[in-house]
Formats: C-alpha cells, sequence, structure tokens
C-alpha cells in the first residue's frame, strides 16, 4: 500500500501531519493535542506503522513517533529536547558553552537531587560531557553542532521562547566566529 492511500483516511492524515511537524512525539501529547480518542488514536497508530508509513520506537518509558527514520544521535537528542527540564539544561549549557554544577542548580531551581539525575542521564546518553575540575563537576555539549542542527531543524516543533533565544544567540555567535576567520585569511 502507498503513503497516499493509506493517508486518504482525514484522522490518519491529521495524525501523519503532526507527528511531520513534531517528530519524536508521544501518544498522549499526540492524544491530547489532537483531541481523538485514545483507541482510536492507537488503531490509526498501529495501521501506519505496519504500513511503513510511520515510524514508532520505545524510549525509556514513551513510544516516540516519526515520519522518516532519524539516526540513533538524532533520536537520542530530538527525545531528551522534548522534556522540558532536560531541554532546560541543554539549552542552558548550550549558551553558557560549559556550566558548573552550583551555577545549574541556582538556575535551573531544582531539587540537586532532580538536578543529579537528569545530569546523569545526559551523561550517560552522550549528550552532555562531565569534566571533574577538583571536586567540581563542569558540563559541556557533546556535539554542538548535532545538538543545533536539531534545535534549527524541529524548532517550530518546540513552543519554547529559550529555544528561540539560544538558537539566535548561537548564530549569531556562529556568523562572528566565520566572519573573523574570513577576515584573518
Amino acid at each position: 500500500m502507498f503513503t497516499q492511500e493509506v493517508l486518504e483516511n482525514n484522522r490518519r492524515r491529521k495524525i501523519y501531519g503532526f507527528i511531520e511537524k513534531n517528530p519524536g512525539v508521544y501518544l498522549r501529547r499526540l492524544q491530547r493535542d489532537l483531541r481523538m480518542p485514545l483507541t482510536s488514536l492507537e488503531y490509526h497508530l498501529n495501521y501506519m506503522v505496519r504500513k511503513g508509513v510511520i515510524f514508532g520506537e520505545k524510549d525509556g518509558r514513551y513510544r516516540r513517533y516519526y515520519v522518516k527514520q532519524l539516526d540513533s544521535e538524532e533520536k537520542k537528542i530530538l527525545s531528551v529536547l522534548r522534556q522540558k527540564r532536560m531541554r532546560e539544561i541543554v539549552l542552558f549549557v548550550f549558551l553558557a558553552k560549559k556550566a558548573k554544577y552550583n551555577h545549574l542548580l541556582k538556575e535551573l531551581r531544582v531539587p540537586p537531587s532532580t538536578l543529579s539525575f537528569y545530569l546523569k542521564y545526559l551523561v550517560d546518553h552522550n549528550i552532555l560531557a562531565r569534566h571533574k575540575i577538583g571536586r567540581e563537576n563542569i558540563y559541556t555539549i557533546k556535539s554542538e553542532d548535532q545538538v543545533a542542527k536539531m534545535l534549527i531543524s524541529y524548532k517550530s516543533s518546540f513552543v519554547d521562547r529559550l529555544v528561540d533565544n539560544v538558537l539566535s544567540t548561537w548564530m549569531e555567535t556562529e556568523f562572528r566566529k566565520k566572519k573573523d576567520n574570513n577576515l584573518e585569511t
């Protein structure tokens, strides 16, 4: 069966369009935003997955959906960016280039155990790198270009002003770096 035929159904077309704009979205968010009964939504999602129109992948306790196959690095980054608190941590470190644990704790105003949990998760999934200097932990983004690519590609699916601010600052910085490099040569 072809994608066109599968998407002739209005509900499937609506689901597909939403997933296309919000890759990595999970079931409950789809249900909430599309205001569709859960059983009906699950039926259509399973049908489209079976037909190869969308891809569903288990990510911890969520099943995330995509319209195109992403590589494993992109999926990891996107699934982290879909979670508000983790997105805030990644964006904060992204903007600061490096961040100390105590500074993150103060800025994000989360309990220390919660921040430690998130940071461990981000380090274990190779999104952040932890550098121990003396007794302090300093965190940096492992692959800044990869994170920037995901933020730029899926910017419209994040309803977060922080994403806009981080991207505009990063793009200005990158533009300045390239301009300075061109002047030197």
